[in-house]
């Protein structure tokens, strides 16, 4: 099979390295193009960017400077959001579309982010933030120097989901299929991510899968298994006519 590519957009305080169960469960064919937001990753010593749309013009950059070849995005959380921003931003501009979205652990995007306030919270706030969403922070928190850049880091995403704000792109609707998962147990509900068929044209297939909000990690075989058969079934490239 013709390889496809798949570009990863982290969520909160990720990095390139966030989706490695993932990245290792995949057959040879999909090939995963990890992206990273400044300040991580291979970009750790880049100011972390607070403004949403600064981030997607960023990584949207980044998208166009490389090959035209067919691809698809994958992004959890935050990096669903941002994926799906980044893929009205392509259409907008009439490029080369991805030929599928996975979008993992958020709702639909009409749904608000919570209003964090990130840039006004304690250490405290944050800690009990991360752990709410079934994060686990206790190698950091042993390690305060390794947690002093991850703060700065969860503090500049946090700001740039404050900064969100919701446009309907209606009646212009995403001409791609999308898959959405979601933790059974996650704050995300199923009804919740069953939102985002409001942004597509083809109906949206939502998957329960057991867990938290981290339930990526556990649950790798059983998305790689439902995104390589749906992958399967839509080949061809999708470009605005």
């Amino acid at each position: 099979m013709e390889p496809l590519f798949v570009y990863s957009f982290p969520f909160a305080a990720g990095s390139r390295y966030s989706y490695h169960p993932l990245v290792q469960t995949s057959p040879d064919w999909l090939r995963w193009i990890p992206l990273d937001y400044a300040g991580r990753g291979r970009r750790l010593f880049e100011p972390p960017m607070t403004v949403l749309t600064d981030i997607v013009t960023d990584l949207k950059t980044q998208i166009l400077a490389r090959p035209k070849t067919s691809f698809a995005f994958y992004g959890h959380s935050m990096g669903s959001l941002v994926a799906y921003l980044v893929t009205v931003e392509l259409m907008r501009e009439q490029q080369p579309l991805p030929q599928h979205l996975f979008l993992s652990g958020r709702s639909g995007a009409c749904i608000p982010e919570r209003q964090r306030h990130a840039l006004q919270m304690s250490r405290d706030e944050m800690v009990a933030e991360l752990q709410r969403m079934d994060g686990d922070l206790s190698l950091l928190l042993r390690n305060p120097k390794q947690f002093d850049r991850y703060e700065q880091v969860l503090r500049a995403d946090m700001a740039a989901l404050d900064s969100y704000q919701y446009v309907s792109i209606s009646p212009d609707k995403l001409p791609m299929p999308a898959t959405v998962f979601v933790g059974s147990a996650d704050t995300c509900t199923p009804e919740q991510a069953q939102l985002w068929q409001e942004e597509f044209q083809e109906p949206v297939a939502v998957h329960v899968l057991a867990g938290g909000h981290f339930f990526i990690d556990s649950q790798a075989e059983a998305m790689i298994r439902i995104m390589t058969s749906d992958l399967c079934q839509n080949l061809l490239p999708l470009t605005i006519t």
